[in-house]
């Protein structure tokens, strides 16, 4: 019995301490020899890595309506969101192109407090640009942050209209608050709705 509760102590601390050594790169694989990259100028978290396993502190499933601003004028697209873990997918409508609206799929993640998602449009099958949106999360649930298209280097800002609701369920809301665990699963069995 001594032996099954110490087993069980240990393994209560290595799992911490394997998954800190995995994600700060300690180790004897750390002391490899690196070449010099060019910096990443982007501050996306994991560098857009994506599970469908990942525990979430945000849900963004649903219809939602993207508000985008371009100069001073205003623009909405319809969007849809899936989500599984900190991967999203769905589909975004653009009604406001001179070629009629374009609808296409959208691809992204959400980590933590961030989101970022990206749509590429596509006119007589040749990709013409891919439109980035990058956000955060506010502590209530509203989504804004800024656009930028690859195409000619426009940008602006953008919302989402409604906000997005906690991916832990009512009765428990602190599990998504945590630093070390960071939150629910993304989507829930039927029966954790609230």
């Amino acid at each position: 019995m001594r032996f099954r509760t110490k087993a069980a102590i240990m393994a209560a601390f290595a799992g911490p301490a394997i998954a800190g050594l995995i994600l700060t790169g300690a180790g004897p694989a750390n002391a490899a020899v690196t070449t010099a990259n060019t910096p990443h100028a982007s501050s996306d978290p994991f560098l857009g890595f994506c599970s469908p396993y990942n525990l979430e502190r945000w849900d963004l499933r649903g219809y939602n309506t993207v508000d985008v601003t371009l100069a001073t004028t205003p623009y909405t697209y319809a969007v849809h969101f899936n989500q599984r873990g900190s991967c999203l997918s769905g589909w975004l409508t653009d009604t406001n192109i001179p070629n009629g609206p374009q609808t296409g799929p959208i691809h992204g993640y959400v980590f933590r407090n961030y989101v970022r998602f990206s749509f590429t449009y596509t006119y007589t099958g040749e990709t013409q640009g891919t439109r980035t949106y990058t956000g955060t999360i506010s502590r209530w649930g509203g989504v804004s942050g800024t656009w930028s298209d690859s195409t000619d280097s426009s940008s602006g800002t953008w919302s989402l209209a409604h906000g997005v609701r906690r991916a832990c369920p009512s009765f428990f809301p602190w599990f998504g608050f945590f630093e070390f665990g960071n939150g629910c699963p993304v989507p829930f069995p039927y029966y954790f709705y609230y």
